[in-house]
């Protein structure tokens, strides 16, 4: 009966492809197949409110899955959601759920279940449960019903799905970096908009990498079937391709890949953890922001029924962490790609797009609209296979600017950089240098002077800038910003940008990142790392920004550890490599099998290596320095800010406010963690670096204690600004005292 519903909708789904979503793939019933889903809609700004949204004290949440929550894939992600719910809401909720349930009445009688015990939140987790969730909702007015994938809503009733499309383009990136023979693979369900839509966006970033490889899409029509989806691999494979994509749940077709010295690329869930280092990626589900969503609506009075369908700024949908197989520059791109899809300076389908039968769908300049994409039927060009339509002429929505391209067509501003150290630090200076070299690539004209001692000799330089009609200049380490000050009051024309800093004018804007968000995950993996429980710190000055990102890194430490202890030992500089090493040295002679840092050379990572202990580096990668010591480092990417700043000089938008900005602006990452640290411990790290994203999570909440015992932030209450901004002491677990 399934089947003969599903051969059905395909008949259909053309027609109806404009107000229908994409499948959500929900594994396999038992005893049988699960059918092919429609398109989420789009979100919409506003729709019908419930009339019965009233606060709730605890929040009881019912979860409807089509298939096991072991099957590694839909299931498994969606049950992830639900935990996450239970972190993070904790005694406010109580969840259920029911795994393997049918489509059809075996799914009404189920929700209608839940609905009569009383829950308060319903989520239906598969498109065949859409009508058995709007027919129970329609029963149960006071009860609210969230359907993943669907198209049907109520005042009660909502629907949820995710861009999926976004980091299926980021992964094809990395096939197309990694593949040696030019054929990948695509082990592929069903020939519907949301499979296609993937398969598109998957080549697109396949052939930006690497224009001469094609993909081959083998149709299975399952979507849990693990001997169909390994048959289909191995196929593929004998035909050549030596990188396995799909859209499937299970891990068979990167098993087979495995099998032949392949590579591939998962699926819903982080596959490389159940299969091996061969897998390069995969596109993954995060459902639990999203679920968060709801359940907050829910808990709060404020429900609104929407059509949500978010993209990688929300979460819902990410890419899994790269395999240790991938090279370093594939990861700055993807890094970097990810980026402007989340801040919006990017989309994946934009022209110039040609169709498989070389027709232009769309001229550059123009972007698919979402009914375009929700009804896509077409193979774009790179893909070897069939799809039910062809490609033809289309007319998009404008493009957003490229992310390297954000000034004007006028004339664009003259930017010079005052650097505290040498380019070639691997350290602070290099990492500010990489934002310059990032606005060369708009076209903009740049300066810069490197090893400019703070006081006297950073004024002067400062002024020469000025006098010679530099319209922007950044000046980059905290002792420089009294000699800012000084020159702005002579050039009110010029802009004058400096980092650290807390002082402004009309013509002198402050900027910084907020560091102690990687500084928070890096202790995570340290506390997970050492054995000595004991952690060492390289601490620069004793001012609110190093005391900060101490705390932090303390924190994260004793968030999977409660035993370490760290122990600072202050150098009072940024840059002094003898002295680093020094510090590194004592602290290593005190115990610490760790030793982070947060000055700017590499010579404590260097004496890591030799000594066989580990060590946490700082803005900037540098493994290979010490490869089998780095564990991770937080890193920066200041061209975000730059890019900003020049951007809002030429468009004549630029104001003083202080700008501080995280890893949800991508200001902050934390590097790639070293691959002999667990999996369990890079997954945890990975979904706190999310809910720090997603503004879930902030790491100086309460309760926290000082070193003295003293409760400084009660549970419950997080520090605001003006309090880290401040900090000036330190956290329970940390030694010693704030030098005066």
């Amino acid at each position: 009966m399934r089947r003969h519903r599903l051969l059905s909708w395909i008949s259909l789904w053309i027609l109806l492809a404009l107000v229908l979503s994409a499948c959500a793939p929900g594994g396999q019933a038992p005893e049988a197949e699960a059918p092919a889903a429609p398109e989420a809609a789009p979100a919409q700004e506003e729709a019908t409110q419930a009339p019965a949204a009233q606060p709730q004290e605890k929040l009881r949440v019912a979860f409807v899955y089509v298939a096991p929550i072991g099957d590694l894939g839909w299931t498994w992600a969606h049950d992830q959601g639900r935990l996450y719910l239970e972190e993070q809401l904790g005694d406010r909720v109580e969840t259920a759920y029911i795994e393997n349930v049918p489509e059809g009445p075996d799914a009404e009688r189920v929700i209608r279940d839940f609905a009569q015990k009383g829950y308060d939140l319903i989520i239906t987790t598969s498109f065949g449960y859409m009508d058995p969730t709007l027919t129970v909702a329609q029963e149960f007015p006071d009860t609210y019903f969230v359907h993943v994938s669907g198209y049907k809503t109520a005042p009660n009733m909502s629907t949820v799905f995710g861009r999926m499309y976004q980091p299926r383009y980021l992964s094809g990136l990395v096939a197309g970096s990694m593949t040696e023979s030019n054929i990948i693979g695509y082990v592929a369900a069903f020939p519907i908009p949301e499979v296609i839509r993937g398969i598109n966006a998957f080549t697109l970033g396949v052939r930006e990498a690497n224009p001469e490889a094609e993909v081959r899409v083998v149709w299975t029509n399952t979507w849990f079937g693990p001997p169909e989806e390994k048959e289909a691999a191995e196929a593929l494979l004998d035909q050549g391709a030596d990188v396995i994509a799909q859209h499937q749940d299970t891990t068979e077709p990167q098993k087979a890949a495995a099998e032949k010295g392949a590579y591939s690329v998962g699926y819903n869930s982080d596959m490389r953890q159940f299969v091996g280092d061969t897998v390069l990626t995969s596109p993954v589900w995060n459902w639990g922001p999203a679920y968060l969503m709801f359940a907050e609506m829910v808990l709060n009075g404020t429900w609104e029924t929407v059509q949500w369908w978010g993209g990688m700024d929300t979460g819902v949908v990410d890419l899994a962490p790269l395999s240790p197989l991938v090279q370093e520059n594939v990861a700055q791109l993807v890094l970097e790609r990810k980026q402007a899809i989340i801040d919006g300076t990017m989309e994946v389908f934009c022209g110039p797009l040609v169709g498989q039968n070389g027709v232009q769908v769309l001229p550059e300049g123009q972007c698919l609209t979402d009914d375009q994409l929700l009804s896509m039927d077409y193979f774009v060009e790179g893909v070897v296979g069939e799809a039910p339509g062809e490609a033809q002429p289309l007319e998009g929505k404008a493009a957003p600017a490229p992310e390297s391209v954000g000034a004007p067509a006028g004339e664009l501003p003259k930017a010079a950089f005052v650097y505290v150290g040498p380019v070639g630090d691997l350290g602070w200076s290099y990492a500010h240098d990489q934002g310059r070299l990032a606005l060369e690539e708009m076209g903009v004209e740049t300066a810069y002077s490197e090893l400019v001692p703070e006081g006297p000799d950073a004024t002067r330089v400062i002024r020469s800038y000025a006098a010679q009609g530099y319209d922007i200049i950044f000046a980059t380490s905290f002792g420089y910003m009294d000699s800012v000050l000084e020159v702005a009051q002579e050039f009110p024309d010029v802009v004058f940008m400096h980092a650290t800093g807390y002082k402004t004018a009309p013509n002198v804007g402050t900027y910084d990142g907020r560091g102690y968000q990687g500084w928070y995950l890096a202790g995570m993996v340290a506390g997970a790392m050492t054995e000595s429980n004991i952690l060492g710190y390289i601490a620069p000055y004793p001012i609110p920004e190093v005391v900060r990102n101490l705390n932090a890194f303390a924190l994260g430490a004793q968030a999977v550890n409660p035993e370490v202890e760290v122990r600072p030992v202050w150098i009072f500089t940024w840059f002094d490599p003898p002295k680093e090493r020094e510090a590194a040295e004592a602290l290593i002679a005190a115990g610490a099998d760790v030793v982070a840092r947060e000055s700017d050379s590499v010579e404590p990572d260097k004496l890591a290596q030799e000594r066989g202990v580990y060590v946490v580096g700082y803005n900037a990668v540098s493994r290979d320095v010490a490869p089998d010591a780095l564990l991770t480092a937080p890193v920066w990417n200041w061209a975000v800010i730059y890019r900003k700043v020049v951007q809002d000089v030429a468009n004549g938008t630029w104001k003083p406010d202080p700008i501080w900005w995280g890893m949800a602006e991508g200001v902050l990452e934390l590097a790639p963690i070293a691959d002999f640290v667990p999996d369990a411990v890079k997954q945890e790290v990975e979904a706190r670096k999310q809910a720090i994203i997603d503004g879930s999570f902030q790491p100086f909440c309460g309760p926290i204690r000082d070193n003295q015992g003293e409760l400084r932030v009660a549970d419950g209450e997080c520090m605001d600004d003006e309090a880290l901004l401040s900090f000036d002491w330190l956290v329970e677990g940390v030694a010693g005292e704030i030098p005066q």
